[in-house]
Protein backbone atom coordinates (compact mmCIF):
# COMPACT_ATOMS: atom_id res chain seq x y z
CA UNK A 1 0.00 0.00 0.00
CA UNK A 2 1.30 3.54 -0.77
CA UNK A 3 2.47 5.45 2.47
CA UNK A 4 -0.55 7.87 1.07
CA UNK A 5 -3.03 5.97 2.05
CA UNK A 6 -2.33 4.34 4.88
CA UNK A 7 -5.25 6.68 6.76
CA UNK A 8 -7.21 7.27 3.36
CA UNK A 9 -10.90 7.63 4.21
CA UNK A 10 -12.68 6.26 1.16
CA UNK A 11 -15.97 7.99 -0.28
CA UNK A 12 -18.09 7.45 -3.20
CA UNK A 13 -15.92 10.37 -5.25
CA UNK A 14 -12.55 8.79 -4.78
CA UNK A 15 -13.52 5.61 -5.55
CA UNK A 16 -15.40 6.61 -8.34
CA UNK A 17 -12.54 8.66 -9.01
CA UNK A 18 -10.29 5.28 -9.53
CA UNK A 19 -12.85 3.69 -11.36
CA UNK A 20 -13.11 6.39 -14.06
CA UNK A 21 -9.38 6.70 -14.30
CA UNK A 22 -6.65 5.59 -12.17
CA UNK A 23 -4.55 8.09 -13.21
CA UNK A 24 -6.86 10.48 -12.19
CA UNK A 25 -6.85 9.54 -8.56
CA UNK A 26 -3.38 9.71 -8.51
CA UNK A 27 -3.77 13.19 -9.23
CA UNK A 28 -6.19 14.04 -6.89
CA UNK A 29 -5.63 11.95 -4.69
CA UNK A 30 -1.85 11.03 -4.01
CA UNK A 31 -0.54 13.51 -5.68
CA UNK A 32 -3.43 16.23 -3.68
CA UNK A 33 -3.61 18.55 -7.19
CA UNK A 34 -6.14 20.64 -7.17
CA UNK A 35 -6.71 22.00 -11.07
CA UNK A 36 -8.76 24.72 -11.43
CA UNK A 37 -9.26 27.83 -14.09
CA UNK A 38 -10.01 31.24 -13.93
CA UNK A 39 -10.96 32.11 -17.32
CA UNK A 40 -14.04 33.03 -19.48
CA UNK A 41 -14.52 29.27 -20.63
CA UNK A 42 -14.95 27.56 -17.03
CA UNK A 43 -17.36 30.44 -15.00
CA UNK A 44 -20.41 29.26 -16.36
CA UNK A 45 -19.23 25.73 -14.84
CA UNK A 46 -18.15 26.87 -11.67
CA UNK A 47 -20.97 28.86 -11.37
CA UNK A 48 -23.20 25.54 -11.76
CA UNK A 49 -21.36 24.45 -8.51
CA UNK A 50 -22.13 27.48 -6.76
CA UNK A 51 -26.01 26.67 -7.33
CA UNK A 52 -25.81 23.28 -6.16
CA UNK A 53 -24.34 24.48 -3.12
CA UNK A 54 -26.42 26.70 -2.45
CA UNK A 55 -29.85 24.48 -2.77
CA UNK A 56 -28.30 22.26 -0.77
CA UNK A 57 -27.55 24.71 2.16
CA UNK A 58 -31.27 25.90 1.56
CA UNK A 59 -32.23 22.23 1.84
CA UNK A 60 -30.38 21.48 5.04
CA UNK A 61 -31.70 24.92 6.52
CA UNK A 62 -35.45 23.63 5.70
CA UNK A 63 -34.48 20.15 7.00
CA UNK A 64 -33.07 21.75 10.40
CA UNK A 65 -36.05 24.07 10.90
CA UNK A 66 -34.29 26.97 10.61
CA UNK A 67 -34.45 30.16 8.45
CA UNK A 68 -33.92 29.89 5.07
CA UNK A 69 -32.31 33.43 4.39
CA UNK A 70 -34.55 34.03 1.40
CA UNK A 71 -34.57 37.59 -0.08
CA UNK A 72 -34.77 39.95 -2.94
CA UNK A 73 -31.82 39.23 -3.75
CA UNK A 74 -32.06 35.25 -4.24
CA UNK A 75 -32.10 33.16 -7.38
CA UNK A 76 -35.85 33.39 -8.17
CA UNK A 77 -35.56 29.61 -9.60
CA UNK A 78 -34.10 28.71 -5.92
CA UNK A 79 -37.51 29.70 -4.13
CA UNK A 80 -39.65 27.57 -6.92
CA UNK A 81 -37.33 24.53 -6.13
CA UNK A 82 -37.57 25.06 -2.25
CA UNK A 83 -41.74 25.08 -2.78
CA UNK A 84 -41.14 21.93 -4.68
CA UNK A 85 -39.47 20.65 -1.63
CA UNK A 86 -41.96 22.17 0.57
CA UNK A 87 -45.08 20.34 -0.79
CA UNK A 88 -42.89 16.84 -1.14
CA UNK A 89 -41.99 17.57 2.71
CA UNK A 90 -44.21 19.30 4.62
CA UNK A 91 -42.45 19.83 7.97
CA UNK A 92 -46.01 21.00 9.64
CA UNK A 93 -47.27 17.86 9.70
CA UNK A 94 -46.97 15.69 12.74
CA UNK A 95 -45.21 12.63 12.35
CA UNK A 96 -42.72 10.09 13.81
CA UNK A 97 -40.44 10.12 10.81
CA UNK A 98 -36.35 11.09 11.85
CA UNK A 99 -35.01 13.87 8.83
CA UNK A 100 -31.15 14.19 8.99
CA UNK A 101 -29.92 16.70 5.63
CA UNK A 102 -26.08 16.71 5.55
CA UNK A 103 -26.27 13.39 7.55
CA UNK A 104 -22.43 11.89 7.51
CA UNK A 105 -21.48 8.45 8.42
CA UNK A 106 -18.18 6.20 8.45
CA UNK A 107 -18.14 2.68 8.75
CA UNK A 108 -14.84 0.17 8.77
CA UNK A 109 -15.03 -1.96 6.34
CA UNK A 110 -12.27 -4.87 6.54
CA UNK A 111 -9.95 -2.46 8.38
CA UNK A 112 -10.47 0.21 5.45
CA UNK A 113 -12.94 3.18 6.30
CA UNK A 114 -15.60 4.18 4.37
CA UNK A 115 -17.74 7.23 4.67
CA UNK A 116 -21.03 8.79 2.91
CA UNK A 117 -22.25 12.11 3.23
CA UNK A 118 -26.02 12.19 2.50
CA UNK A 119 -28.04 15.50 1.11
CA UNK A 120 -30.99 13.95 3.23
CA UNK A 121 -31.45 10.67 5.20
CA UNK A 122 -35.34 10.19 5.98
CA UNK A 123 -35.65 7.33 9.02
CA UNK A 124 -39.38 6.15 9.46
CA UNK A 125 -40.55 3.39 12.04
CA UNK A 126 -39.99 0.14 8.75
CA UNK A 127 -37.90 1.60 6.49
CA UNK A 128 -35.07 4.23 5.11
CA UNK A 129 -35.07 6.43 2.21
CA UNK A 130 -31.47 8.32 1.02
CA UNK A 131 -32.19 11.77 -0.83
CA UNK A 132 -29.84 12.86 -3.19
CA UNK A 133 -30.26 16.94 -4.73
CA UNK A 134 -29.21 16.93 -8.24
CA UNK A 135 -28.92 20.57 -9.96
CA UNK A 136 -27.07 19.92 -13.03
CA UNK A 137 -28.54 20.60 -16.35
CA UNK A 138 -28.32 17.14 -18.00
CA UNK A 139 -31.64 14.76 -17.02
CA UNK A 140 -30.89 12.12 -15.03
CA UNK A 141 -31.85 8.84 -16.28
CA UNK A 142 -32.79 5.86 -14.17
CA UNK A 143 -30.14 3.37 -16.02
CA UNK A 144 -27.42 5.47 -15.34
CA UNK A 145 -27.68 5.93 -12.03
CA UNK A 146 -29.24 2.62 -10.61
CA UNK A 147 -25.74 1.14 -10.87
CA UNK A 148 -23.35 4.31 -10.09
CA UNK A 149 -20.92 4.13 -7.77
CA UNK A 150 -22.87 7.06 -5.34
CA UNK A 151 -26.17 4.38 -4.88
CA UNK A 152 -23.75 1.47 -4.52
CA UNK A 153 -21.72 3.68 -1.21
CA UNK A 154 -25.02 5.14 0.06
CA UNK A 155 -27.17 1.80 -0.30
CA UNK A 156 -24.66 -0.41 1.09
CA UNK A 157 -24.19 2.40 4.27
CA UNK A 158 -27.63 3.33 5.01
CA UNK A 159 -27.90 -0.35 5.41
CA UNK A 160 -24.75 -1.15 8.07
CA UNK A 161 -24.09 2.04 9.55
CA UNK A 162 -27.23 4.06 9.68
CA UNK A 163 -28.98 1.43 11.15
CA UNK A 164 -26.26 0.51 13.78
CA UNK A 165 -26.26 3.84 14.60
CA UNK A 166 -29.85 3.86 15.10
CA UNK A 167 -30.25 0.31 16.34
CA UNK A 168 -32.53 -0.35 13.46
CA UNK A 169 -33.38 -4.04 11.76
CA UNK A 170 -34.60 -2.49 8.73
CA UNK A 171 -35.12 -5.01 5.94
CA UNK A 172 -33.24 -4.83 2.85
CA UNK A 173 -36.14 -4.18 1.14
CA UNK A 174 -37.35 -1.02 2.81
CA UNK A 175 -34.30 0.82 1.93
CA UNK A 176 -34.35 3.23 -1.10
CA UNK A 177 -32.30 5.63 -2.39
CA UNK A 178 -34.05 8.78 -4.38
CA UNK A 179 -32.18 11.11 -6.73
CA UNK A 180 -34.11 14.40 -7.33
CA UNK A 181 -33.65 17.36 -10.28
CA UNK A 182 -36.16 20.18 -8.43
CA UNK A 183 -35.27 22.20 -12.45
CA UNK A 184 -36.96 18.89 -14.14
CA UNK A 185 -40.29 17.37 -12.46
CA UNK A 186 -41.41 16.39 -9.14
CA UNK A 187 -40.98 12.69 -9.33
CA UNK A 188 -37.29 11.57 -8.10
CA UNK A 189 -36.15 8.27 -9.71
CA UNK A 190 -36.34 5.71 -7.25
CA UNK A 191 -33.58 2.63 -6.51
CA UNK A 192 -34.92 -0.29 -4.67
CA UNK A 193 -32.50 -2.98 -2.49
CA UNK A 194 -32.46 -6.27 -1.32
CA UNK A 195 -30.01 -8.20 0.23
CA UNK A 196 -28.40 -9.56 -3.27
CA UNK A 197 -27.82 -6.04 -4.35
CA UNK A 198 -26.53 -5.55 -0.48
CA UNK A 199 -23.43 -8.36 -0.52
CA UNK A 200 -23.15 -7.53 -4.32
CA UNK A 201 -22.76 -3.99 -3.45
CA UNK A 202 -20.29 -4.60 -0.38
CA UNK A 203 -17.97 -7.44 -2.85
CA UNK A 204 -17.79 -4.62 -5.46
CA UNK A 205 -16.69 -2.06 -3.01
CA UNK A 206 -13.91 -4.09 -1.24
CA UNK A 207 -12.74 -4.87 -4.47
CA UNK A 208 -12.09 -1.19 -5.98
CA UNK A 209 -10.49 -0.81 -2.34
CA UNK A 210 -8.25 -3.75 -2.82
CA UNK A 211 -7.25 -2.17 -6.15
CA UNK A 212 -6.64 1.45 -4.83
CA UNK A 213 -4.51 0.10 -2.19
CA UNK A 214 -2.62 -2.15 -4.33
CA UNK A 215 -1.78 -0.01 -7.43
CA UNK A 216 1.36 0.87 -8.76
CA UNK A 217 1.59 4.87 -8.08
CA UNK A 218 5.52 5.05 -7.79
CA UNK A 219 6.52 2.32 -9.84
CA UNK A 220 7.87 0.55 -7.43
CA UNK A 221 7.49 -3.23 -7.48
CA UNK A 222 5.53 -5.86 -5.98
CA UNK A 223 2.28 -4.42 -6.88
CA UNK A 224 -0.82 -5.62 -8.02
CA UNK A 225 -1.94 -3.60 -10.16
CA UNK A 226 -0.06 -1.39 -12.81
CA UNK A 227 -0.72 2.22 -12.91
CA UNK A 228 -3.32 2.89 -16.26
CA UNK A 229 -4.75 5.92 -17.90
CA UNK A 230 -8.72 5.41 -19.38
CA UNK A 231 -8.15 7.72 -22.58
CA UNK A 232 -12.09 7.40 -22.76
CA UNK A 233 -12.19 9.90 -19.82
CA UNK A 234 -10.07 12.35 -20.96
CA UNK A 235 -12.46 14.70 -22.50
CA UNK A 236 -14.49 14.21 -18.85
CA UNK A 237 -11.61 15.12 -16.69
CA UNK A 238 -10.48 18.04 -15.26
CA UNK A 239 -6.83 16.94 -15.57
CA UNK A 240 -7.24 16.68 -19.47
CA UNK A 241 -4.73 19.45 -20.26
CA UNK A 242 -1.88 17.67 -17.74
CA UNK A 243 -1.95 14.92 -19.46
CA UNK A 244 -2.65 15.56 -22.57
CA UNK A 245 -2.03 19.37 -23.57
CA UNK A 246 -5.87 19.45 -24.36
CA UNK A 247 -8.19 22.00 -23.29
CA UNK A 248 -10.63 21.07 -20.38
CA UNK A 249 -14.10 21.10 -22.06
CA UNK A 250 -16.15 22.74 -19.06
CA UNK A 251 -19.32 21.42 -20.64
CA UNK A 252 -18.70 17.65 -20.49
CA UNK A 253 -16.86 17.99 -16.97
CA UNK A 254 -18.46 15.98 -13.81
CA UNK A 255 -20.51 17.96 -11.91
CA UNK A 256 -18.66 16.50 -8.30
CA UNK A 257 -15.24 16.59 -9.04
CA UNK A 258 -14.43 19.15 -6.20
CA UNK A 259 -16.46 16.75 -3.74
CA UNK A 260 -14.67 14.94 -0.60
Amino acid sequence: MNNKLKYFIYSQNSINTYKSCPTKFKYKYIDKINWKYDDIESREYYDSLKVGSEFHLLCERYFSNIPLGLNEYTNPKFKVWIDKIKNMFPMNKKNNKIYLPEYEVRFNLDGNIITAKYDLIIIDENSIEVWDWKTENVKLEYIKVKDRIQTVVYMFLAKEAVCKIFNLNIDYNNIKMKYYQPQYDDIPIEIIYNERQHELNKSNIIRYIDMINNTNYEKNDNYKYELIKNDKHCSFCEFNKLCNRQDVVYSMLEEDIYEC
